[in-house]
């Protein structure tokens, strides 16, 4: 994160100065603007500079760990005296954030559109306000070198806990259609626990990881439940965030424990070359619909020409950072890939009666390419 990129990227939007209300854990804009990680509520106010608005009891940490200009508290804006006067908590800090702004000889003032609606309200009879849509989306895409080494990082977690993944399904036996561990059916739970467990052990949060086995693979988001099943795909999607960075990862594989029909063998084959095809066509100036046109085009030859509701039916792969999806995205209206952007390359098919395979690598877009920063093997059948 930059705060020279940061203070640009406001520049160009035409505001006086553009403010942020809300906590960092759950707004990544929040974190970016500020780098200053709190479950609280606290206010961000770009103007040429950063400027942190936090309660009396955060000053300290703010001051040392954001990359604000100036730290600011609401009590030296009067928030109690306010609370007396007024009788209301959130009235006495809409009057802290208008003095807090208006300090800076704001007049008109950009907002998130996704901002608070009473924070909006509050202010609209004050300033002249401009709601923006993702105001630090085009910025965000593109990382610098430190968020690539933070992004690799959690890549690299990514991958343990997708190694602790494959060879608790290695370790397993078929037996009655179904995948056995020391006498228990293996099951999604079980795969999903163990490696939320080793993220964790990494420094690590995951949301949602995905172990699916059988048909139920064929949804490619269903997260499965109860026992794996023996000679069919299990897709396993791991999306890690660092506790410490707050930046993502992301990778898919698909194994089979046992003997794999025919069909599936197909289905891997042509999702490993079009994926293969996605990879050769990335590289800065390429869009993302050219990318995923690729890809559209390889299951074509392979004979897969479904796009609606089987076979390949969702987008080649989107951008990921602070958010797991976030631009740009590799699909029918993909944008145009620049140098420095991390995305996904995740090609799947998916048929109700036979399951869902799927890959999913994570790379950086270069001039000339892409480097990719998944390493994990690609092995359909483990023994």
């Amino acid at each position: 994160m930059s705060r020279d990129a940061v203070v640009g990227a406001v520049r160009a939007l035409g505001v006086d100065g553009l403010l942020l209300v809300g906590d960092s854990i759950c707004d990544p804009d929040i974190f970016y603007a500020s780098s200053f990680l709190s479950s609280d509520r606290f206010a961000v106010l770009i103007t040429d500079r950063v400027h942190l608005l936090v309660s009396s009891m955060e000053r300290s940490r703010a001051s040392a760990e954001s990359k604000a200009d100036a730290v600011e508290t609401t009590s030296d804006y009067s928030l109690k005296s306010w609370i007396e006067e007024l009788g209301s908590a959130e009235k006495a800090y809409m009057r802290v954030l208008e003095e807090f702004v208006s300090a800076r000889g704001i007049s008109r003032l950009g907002m998130p559109s996704n901002a608070p609606a009473g924070i909006y309200r509050g202010l609209s009879g004050r300033f002249d306000l401009v709601l923006l849509d993702r105001p630090f989306e085009r910025v965000r895409a593109v990382k610098t070198p430190e968020e690539i080494s933070a992004i690799e990082d959690v890549q690299g977690a990514c991958e343990s806990a997708m190694d602790v993944a494959v060879k608790l399904i290695k370790k397993s036996k078929p037996s009655g259609g179904i995948l056995v561990s020391d006498g228990a059916p293996l099951t999604s739970e079980r795969v999903r626990c163990a490696v939320e467990l080793r993220l964790a052990e990494l420094g690590c949060e995951t949301l949602d990881t995905i172990v699916c086995g059988g048909l139920m693979s064929s949804n490619p988001h269903s997260r499965g439940t109860g026992p794996l099943p023996a000679d069919m795909p299990i897709v396993i999607d791991i999306f890690p965030r660092s506790k410490i960075s707050r930046y993502f990862a992301d990778m898919t594989r698909t194994v089979v424990r046992g003997e794999p029909s025919s069909e599936i063998v197909e289905m891997y084959n042509a999702v490993k070359a079009a994926q293969e095809a996605g990879l050769m066509c990335i590289k800065d100036g390429v869009s993302g619909a050219d990318v995923h046109e690729a890809v559209c085009r390889t299951f074509d030859d392979f004979g897969y020409k479904e796009r609606e509701e089987k076979g390949f039916i969702h987008s080649t792969g989107h951008g990921v950072g602070l958010s797991i999806h976030e631009s740009p995205s590799l699909s029918e209206r993909g944008e145009m890939l620049r140098s420095g952007n991390v995305v996904t390359v995740e090609p799947g098919l998916y048929y109700p009666d036979t399951g869902g395979v799927r890959l999913e690598d994570l790379v950086v877009v270069r001039g000339n390419g892409c480097r990719n920063l998944t390493a994990f093997e690609k092995e359909l059948v483990i023994r």
